[in-house]
């Protein structure tokens, strides 16, 4: 079926479908003269996207919903998360109502702290501690990590302890050439293509042979070039060393990570598939540094 007729069938607009294509949601088989061919599989999938995209749920967890084999537990997580955004909804607007009426902002903070702060994410708390682009940061590399809530004493202690380590390092001083590097390498990726590199990087996580099979030439050549002079010589090199260097000094493994991984069972158990990872690739590839 060609791509006007799907639209048709499914009520979703081209650019919709070339979007959900792009994720990797459907692949449909292109024909020699170019023109994509859409199977019975890929509409009934586009038919689930559309009905899952109207339910406000993100392709992170459509991606989820489409690989997992119950459907109703993940579906159920989602479901679980919803509830908590209602509760927390309606706890906002009780509180706005009794601004309204008085705008008495020490009754605010102590029913802020009784019956708000609660349903707050790890996510949520950390963005709110940490405003700005420093919490854009962590919220886009380690967002989907943390959509779970503080709910033990030992996370409690381990999120005090990531507040107090990010509140106290010191940021790294760049030379004014790599300042503009950083700069200029930044400002072209919006906040959508750093998520669209983490779940890049989750997929072949979980998925580290047939990301290396499909991958095998582009990996081949990556790996010639960070082996060059020309790349030793580059600005990504000696930025790459000063944040090695940087994140060795300043406890990041030690403090951070280790800490992260107490906070948050998804991001220990996407910790331990890194490590696994790490070991196949540098079998594969034995010649290069660990990643």
């Amino acid at each position: 079926m060609l791509i006007k007729d799907v639209c048709r069938e499914c009520n979703l607009t081209k650019k919709a479908v070339e979007y959900y294509e792009r994720q990797g949601l459907i692949s449909p088989r292109i024909e020699n003269n170019g023109y994509r061919n859409y199977t019975d599989e890929d509409i009934s999938r586009l038919k689930e996207i559309g009905v899952l995209r109207k339910l406000g749920i993100s392709i992170a967890e459509i991606k989820d919903i489409l690989a997992s084999s119950n459907k109703s537990a993940v579906l159920a997580r989602i479901k679980y998360k919803m509830d908590l955004e209602i509760e927390k909804a309606r706890a906002k607007k009780k509180c706005l109502e009794r601004l309204m009426k008085d705008y008495d902002i020490e009754q605010a903070i102590a029913y802020i702290e009784a019956d708000i702060e609660k349903h707050f994410t790890i996510k949520e708390k950390l963005l709110q501690a940490f405003p700005g682009g420093y919490g854009m940061y962590l919220g886009v590399h380690f967002g989907q990590f943390l959509n779970g809530k503080i709910d033990t004493e030992e996370k409690e202690r381990a999120y005090d302890k990531i507040v107090a380590y990010l509140d106290k390092i010191q940021e790294t001083e760049f030379p004014e050439e790599l300042k503009e590097f950083l700069d200029e390498g930044l400002g072209q990726l919006e906040e959508a293509d750093m998520q669209k590199i983490n779940l890049s990087i989750i997929d072949s996580v979980n998925n580290i042979d047939g990301y290396i099979e499909k991958n095998k030439e582009v990996i081949e050549k990556y790996l010639e070039y960070i082996n060059s002079d020309e790349y030793k010589n580059s600005p990504a090199y000696k930025m790459k060393q000063l944040l090695l260097k940087f994140k060795k000094e300043n406890g990041y493994y030690d403090i951070f990570i280790e800490n992260l991984k107490i906070l948050s069972d998804s991001y220990r158990e996407y910790f331990e598939k890194l490590q696994a990872v790490n070991k196949v690739f540098l079998d594969k590839y034995p010649h290069v540094d660990d990643i």
